[in-house]
């Protein structure tokens, strides 16, 4: 899954006086010296619960407090990924929010400590088939001392707090996956790199976790240039990529190849849903 910037909204942070945040989409992620594992949690209603491992790699205590939020990578008309976490979820989107616990929710890990945290999900008799979203939010202050600051004759500490989000994808009964690629373009830009952009729509009713590889090709089949990318699409997305052109290579009639598949070896099991690979080309425009 990629990483993505990712913001809180105000609610969410309120009464954090300076947060630094190293949110994950779905990869695992270094908060201060707190390490989290794995990349991401599958949890299913046959098996309700899945486990967390952090660790202190640093040399000081750090005080942990494990949260959920709501929030998914999303792009903008140029392509700039974001992912912004809400204290709930919008109209219509499938949160697992309302039935998600953690054990324990506090704790203090000494440096070199390791600590498992038990994630459940109990979800509610008649809940619909299908997968559900959701985000935990490990934070950990402790370990970075208080950053302080003048403004005229006022003297202000403020408390360093930093974060890191894991993906949780709870899952009852059939759910399906897929990808449609309604727009693919390339062109050569000033740098001698091909631009190339995907605009790619999820169907089913389960995140497609993808990988892309995209190779430029000469009129003749050789490969000059070859991008590789994991990416989780929730709903939609608009991939933008700058592929660098081998040397001497030519910059007219080139193609870009491209398959998005669902081969996630990264990912804990289960893993991703399985697709069909979806393949395609786009001309290079000059």
């Amino acid at each position: 899954m990629m990483t993505s910037p990712v913001r809180t909204t105000p609610s969410l942070a309120a009464r954090v006086a300076l947060l630094l945040l190293a949110l994950v989409a779905g990869t695992a992620s270094r908060a201060a010296a707190v390490t989290v594992s794995p990349t991401a949690l599958f949890i299913d209603s046959r098996s309700p619960t899945a486990t967390l491992v952090l660790f202190n790699a640093g040399t000081a205590p750090e005080e942990i407090e494990i949260g959920f939020a709501f929030g998914y990578p999303t792009t903008d008309a140029q392509g700039r990924t974001s992912t912004i976490l809400t204290d709930s979820a919008p109209a219509g989107d499938p949160s697992i929010l309302p039935y998600v616990r953690a054990f324990p929710r506090r704790l203090t890990l000494a440096p070199g400590q390791r600590q498992t945290v038990r994630v459940l999900v109990q979800a509610p008799a008649g809940m619909a088939e299908g997968e559900y979203w959701g985000r935990v939010v490990v934070r950990s202050r402790g370990g970075t001392p208080p950053i302080e600051q003048n403004r005229g004759d006022v003297r202000m500490q403020l408390n360093v707090e930093t974060a890191v989000a894991t993906a949780v994808l709870f899952r009852k009964g059939t759910v399906t996956t897929g990808l449609t690629v309604g727009g693919a373009v390339a062109r050569m830009n000033a740098a001698g790199a091909v631009e190339a952009e995907f605009d790619v729509r999820r169907t089913g009713n389960a995140v497609y976790l993808g990988h892309l590889r995209a190779e430029v090709v000469t009129a003749d089949g050789r490969v000059v240039g070859v991008i590789e990318d994991e990416m989780a699409v929730y709903r939609a997305l608009r991939l933008r990529y700058a592929i660098p052109v081998a040397p001497g290579a030519p910059r007219t009639t080139l193609t870009v190849r491209y398959t998005f598949d669902t081969e996630r070896p990264d990912l804990p099991s289960p893993g991703a849903v399985k697709a069909a690979p979806v393949s395609g080309t786009a001309t290079v425009q000059g």
